[in-house]
């Protein structure tokens, strides 16, 4: 992979295979001393986040979402309608190894106090590689996810975090999942199919939307050009709705 140092959400970056694509992806991105370039493993598997809250060098709380699928994979396939999932179970056990290695791996880069979004995958032989840390919030409506799974407001403890050093760990209440609506076709948005009758069907469980707007031009994101966000008290509910959502609901262009 050749991408940038300080990219997001996958922009800029380039599957390298061959001398080709290398030239292509060096071409692009135009390496220099100010403007560097990573050039790292492409790696495989399950793709997921940890978010974490430090404070004075500790870890005092951590959140982990999975992405459904690897943003990369919806980077090259712009039908894909992809989801991020937080899942209430927070201790469960088969995040034990990630917890520990999330700690080292923060405190091996001099994390202090604030607020950091770490991507790591689950190998397929169930090792665990993280893969980039960045120092800030997540994207992706990842904080707005955090927030809607514990009943607060994650954006106040940020800032609250930041200026005062000071954080209060809440309680994970729900499951919460994120459903991102990307346009099919080409030109503008035309029309939404589908998303008033599976909103209808799942109720109050739909706690935030960011609706397509007919007649604007499409998001180049892989954010799409729109969302729905869902919670409950299970995981399995959430999961479901999220299926609903992205594979009944289409944004047309045209």
């Amino acid at each position: 992979m050749v991408k940038p140092a300080a990219g997001a959400g996958a922009k800029g970056t380039y599957r390298v295979t061959g001398g080709t694509e290398l030239r292509e992806a060096l071409a692009a991105s135009r390496p220099a001393p100010e403007r560097p370039a990573v050039v790292e493993e492409f790696v495989t598997g399950e793709e997921f986040s940890f978010d974490a809250v430090s404070i004075r060098g500790r870890l005092v709380w951590h959140s982990l979402s999975h992405y459904l699928p690897a943003p990369l994979h919806v980077v090259d396939h712009p039908w894909i309608q992809w989801c991020v999932l937080i899942p209430r179970e927070i201790d469960h056990p088969r995040y034990d190894d990630v917890r520990a290695i999330a700690a080292r791996a923060l405190t091996a880069l001099g994390m202090d106090t604030g607020l950091s979004h770490m991507e790591w995958f689950r190998r397929r032989d169930g090792g665990v590689l993280v893969s980039e840390v960045g120092a800030r919030p997540p994207g992706a409506q990842i904080t707005s996810l955090i927030s809607w799974a514990h009943d607060v407001d994650f954006y106040r403890a940020w800032a609250r975090l930041v200026v005062l050093d000071q954080f209060e760990p809440p309680q994970r209440r729900f499951a919460a999942g994120c459903a991102y609506l990307r346009g099919q076709g080409r030109g503008r948005v035309r029309a939404v199919v589908g998303l008033d009758r599976v909103l209808a069907r799942l109720g109050p469980i739909v706690v935030e939307s960011r609706l397509p707007a007919i007649g604007a031009t499409p998001s180049s994101s892989y954010e799409g050009d729109g969302f729905v966000i869902v919670r409950h008290p299970e995981t399995a509910v959430v999961e479901r709705a999220l299926r609903s959502l992205i594979s009944e609901v289409r944004v047309e262009l045209g």
